[in-house]
């Protein structure tokens, strides 16, 4: 009789004892999940276009909201027949000998996403080139000038060897304060200053230089710094015999 009452029971205080010893303590976290990548109002609609014509949407900026750098690719869906193709706007400004900006700036057009990189709105007399600080080092810059680049038929940009995108490059900290952290300078040289490759920096008061870093990627591949924004515009080039309504769809991934 004893030894069946000791069977039964033994059974349930162990289980109590492994039920209240199953963890020592426990929490919990409570988060709110907000998109990084955030855009303003890109909608458009353009009405009664031609084939054949090449026209330019409504700009859009894509913002990055997070605290860290985000790597973005952006396509599009477009029939064949229309070449879609993204483009940016760049202040450029004269600098003197401490890099602080003088006189008035001037805007130009480049490429951001496209078969070709280009610049347009280039002053008469001035050439757009491809500014490549040293590789071995951002410090060696001032003493050993780099050449020229001309940008004509030039491939992705920032270049991978560019000392303005090694792991010490930061255009966002003082004194520059940047938009974008990292990439590529494009100035703007009157054309008696440059000698092929050669910049004659006697005059280097009378160039143009960047006020933000860019990028060109023909892919489409685009890196956004923490917090920075791009603000692109869609250009549509619609070949001969393309005809009715089209809708092409811009992807951010």
């Amino acid at each position: 009789m004893n030894k069946k009452f000791l069977t039964f029971v033994l059974p349930i205080i162990l289980g109590v004892m492994l039920v209240t010893a199953g963890f020592y303590a426990m929490f919990s976290t409570t988060f709110n999940v907000s998109p990084s990548i955030t855009l303003s109002d890109c909608e458009d609609s353009l009405g009664e276009v031609y084939d054949g014509d090449t026209i330019e949407g409504s700009e859009c900026t894509i913002t990055n909201e997070a605290d860290t750098v985000r790597d973005l690719v952006i396509s599009d869906d477009a029939i064949e027949g229309i070449e879609v193709s993204y483009i940016g706007s760049l202040n450029l400004t004269k600098k003197d000998s401490a890099w602080a900006a003088t006189g008035t700036p001037i805007t130009i057009g480049y490429t951001i996403i496209g078969d070709s990189f280009e610049v347009t709105d280039v002053p008469t007399g001035y050439t757009a080139i491809y500014y490549k600080d040293e590789v071995v080092g951002l410090a060696g810059r001032i003493a050993n000038p780099q050449p020229a680049i001309s940008i004509v038929g030039i491939g992705n940009l920032p270049q991978v060897d560019d000392a303005n995108m090694d792991e010490l490059a930061n255009y966002c900290a003082e004194p520059d304060f940047y938009n974008q952290c990292k990439g590529a300078k494009i100035w703007v040289v009157p054309d008696g200053d440059l000698t092929g490759l050669t910049l004659n920096w006697a005059n280097m008061a009378n160039y143009y230089y960047e006020t933000d870093l860019i990028q060109y990627n023909s892919d489409g591949e685009i890196t956004l710094s923490a917090g920075a924004s791009l603000t692109i515009t869609p250009v549509y080039e619609i070949g001969a015999g393309v005809v009715g309504e089209q809708t092409i769809e811009t992807t951010i991934a």
